[in-house]
């Protein structure tokens, strides 16, 4: 029978202990603000960031981690009557090209809130200057590569939402970069959470 062992995981700056969960991608250090990536090589440093509050609402008030991916979009080749990347990137051509920053959401929820919330955020990019905070952040369930996956997902439902306005849609979708974001929730018991900067409600 294989030994097992335990080893406490310690920030790699400042040396305090590292809650990490089950399953968890990324672990915060709330004691020194630094982030790491879990891989199996060791913890990795990640930027991580949080947006603050707008809006106020009653609950206690936590942090859900969201990934934020900032990336180029080249289309390639566009036939369809949806309205989003011609608004996104102020063009009338069937190629064009333009920057996005897609948020993600790291926490496990289903499909559908998935989408609608990371629909609103992607659309109104409404946290224009992360800061640093000392809070607790939990929750990381989706990696990198997840994300990756989740935003090429969210690109074509823009343009897909009904079936028979897709003729044909290529494009080169580029990730400069990717830093995690914490983005304020209010706990509204049963489930349910409103995100202090929109005001959206969703169900956990």
């Amino acid at each position: 029978m294989a030994d097992f062992r335990l080893e406490t995981v310690k920030c790699k700056n400042c040396g305090s202990g590292l809650v990490v969960e089950v399953n968890d991608n990324i672990v915060y250090c709330s004691s020194c603000g630094s982030g790491f990536e879990i891989l199996q090589e060791g913890l990795i440093p990640i930027e991580i960031n949080f947006a603050a509050p707008a809006i106020r609402s009653e609950g206690e008030m936590i942090y859900k981690p969201f990934w934020l991916l900032k990336t180029t979009l080249t289309i390639l080749e566009r036939k369809a009557s949806g309205a989003f990347l011609k608004n996104l990137f102020g063009g009338s051509g069937e190629s064009t090209s333009g920057n996005i920053t897609f948020y993600i959401p790291a926490f496990y929820c289903s499909l559908d809130t998935l989408r609608n919330i990371a629909t609103q955020y992607t659309l109104k990019n409404p946290v224009a200057s992360p800061q640093k905070y000392n809070v607790s952040l939990k929750g990381f369930d989706y990696g990198k590569q997840d994300a990756m996956k989740l935003s090429e997902f969210l690109l074509i439902s823009f343009e897909a939402e009904k079936s028979d306005v897709m003729k044909n849609f290529r494009y080169d979708l580029i990730f400069n970069s990717m830093e995690i974001l914490g983005i304020p929730f209010y706990n509204l018991g049963n489930g349910r959470f409103k995100d202090a900067v929109l005001g959206t409600e969703i169900q956990i």
